[in-house]
């Protein structure tokens, strides 16, 4: 059995859903009230599909679409006509007349078909503009996390730079001590640590920030702890991307939302044109009568009938609905191919820098990486070997350092396009980690 897009992310949805159930729950058991609550990427995922007010309403708005369908295309009501005359204020002979009628009203078109129509793919509307606040959710979900992810790592790079910044200049100071070497460089040495010390706060400032806004993606009050947890995965190769085409773009709840519009205009300009045709009222009345009948006075007669009205278009033909209702068809099947456009630029770009990004990080590795490491290595086994003094290893160090960050940066930046790609895709592939290209040296 060939499972199609449209499930797989249906699936993936509900799997989220699962999960954020048993995460959130079972961690408000466990924890107290101040401990933090630590989440991954998948679990964050989940949890803000279950939460996230703009996706409660957005639910809510597939129910009243529904509501409105369950009950649309039906006949107006009918109407109780009740009737009364006499002649007291004329002749006063006594004469009247008594009348009872039900008039209902039948469309001679298929307007109430249409209606129904309409109102159908309302929901499948509703529905389509939920999954895009969910694909949209998700890709901002992610993005978060990954930054404060990035930040973390950074921050811990940065924490191991003070570290030794801090032993460079305890060493710096002993050789002032003994004369072998100047206050200059200590000096730059505090600079630098200055720097590191200013940087890591802008960092925090920035996580926390993060932090923030993800909260309110995840539905949760400014009081809770959050802790994101770093996954460490090590797929060998760039994951498949391909071409947003066929059942993958339809199927894209962005696309799915304007076909939609585009189903609802069809209809609306078919409806347009039923209405040139008013309804036909049908009418089914009694009327009892009295009055004089020379020469026998009074008399009582009474009826039954069917009376038939029907409208005809003669001034009033509904042209300017039609016209505007055609207008607005074009209108919406020209905004479906500009975002059947923009949807397959977007992914293909997206993926060129994918794969540009990957390569680069993997030559990084190759290249930077694997020399400064070399560095490190060559330069311990000098400094054991009484060759070159431990400033020169504090160096290569930091040289180390902040190949690391540079890196750490080419990570950010391809897992931030995947994360993009995903989203412009409506695909869900797993994410790339930070030692993704630990063993990769293509």
């Amino acid at each position: 059995m060939t499972i199609s897009t449209k499930q797989v992310f249906f699936m993936h949805t509900y799997k989220y859903l699962l999960a954020a159930l048993f995460i959130f729950y079972a961690s408000l058991a466990h924890a107290a009230p101040e401990s933090s609550l630590k989440l991954t990427i998948r679990d964050a995922v989940a949890l803000a599909l279950q939460k996230n007010p703009s996706l409660m309403a957005a639910r809510s708005a597939i129910e009243k679409a529904g509501a409105y369908s369950q009950y649309a295309g039906r006949l107006d009501n009918p109407e109780l006509k009740l009737g009364y005359a006499s002649d007291r204020s004329f002749n006063d002979e006594g004469e009247q007349s008594y009348s009872i009628g039900f008039e209902q009203r039948f469309p001679i078109t298929n307007r109430l078909k249409l209606l129904k129509s309409v109102s159908a793919v309302e929901v499948k509307l509703a529905e389509a503009e939920l999954r895009d606040q969910e694909r949209l959710l998700i890709r901002d979900v992610e993005s978060s996390v990954e930054l404060i992810s990035s930040l973390n790592q950074r921050l811990s790079l940065l924490e191991s730079m003070i570290t030794l910044q801090e032993g460079f200049a305890a060493f710096l100071e002993k050789r002032i001590e003994n004369g072998e070497a100047s206050t200059l460089d200590l000096n730059q040495v505090r600079v630098s640590l200055f720097s590191v010390k200013q940087e890591i706060q802008n960092l925090t400032k920035q996580r926390d920030g993060g932090l923030g806004s993800l909260r309110s993606l995840l539905g949760l009050g400014p009081g809770t702890g959050l802790e994101i947890l770093t996954e460490q995965t090590r797929p060998l190769r760039l994951p498949e991307m391909p071409a947003l085409n066929g059942e993958l773009l339809q199927s894209h709840p962005e696309y799915q939302l304007k076909a939609s519009l585009a189903e609802i205009a069809r209809n609306q300009s078919a409806l347009a044109k039923a209405n040139r045709w008013a309804d036909i009222a049908v009418e089914v009345f009694f009327e009892e009568e009295r009055s004089v009948d020379d020469p026998n006075g009074l008399g009582r007669d009474r009826f039954f009938g069917i009376g038939v009205s029907i409208p005809l278009p003669l001034h009033d033909q509904n042209l300017g609905e039609i016209k505007a209702s055609s207008y607005r068809e074009r209108q919406i099947g020209y905004e479906l191919n500009a975002v059947t456009l923009r949807l397959k630029n977007e992914a293909e770009t997206l993926q060129r820098n994918a794969e540009a990004t990957y390569r680069q990080a993997a030559k990084y590795k190759e290249n930077a990486v694997s020399l400064v490491e070399q560095n490190l290595k060559d330069i311990k086994n000098a400094y054991a070997s009484g060759l070159v003094d431990l400033g020169e290893v504090f160096r290569v160090q930091e040289q180390h350092l902040n190949i690391q960050t540079a890196q750490l940066e080419l990570w950010h930046e391809l897992n931030q396009i995947l994360i993009e790609w995903r989203a412009a895709t409506a695909s869900d592939l797993p994410n790339l980690s930070n030692r993704d290209l630990s063993n990769e040296t293509e």
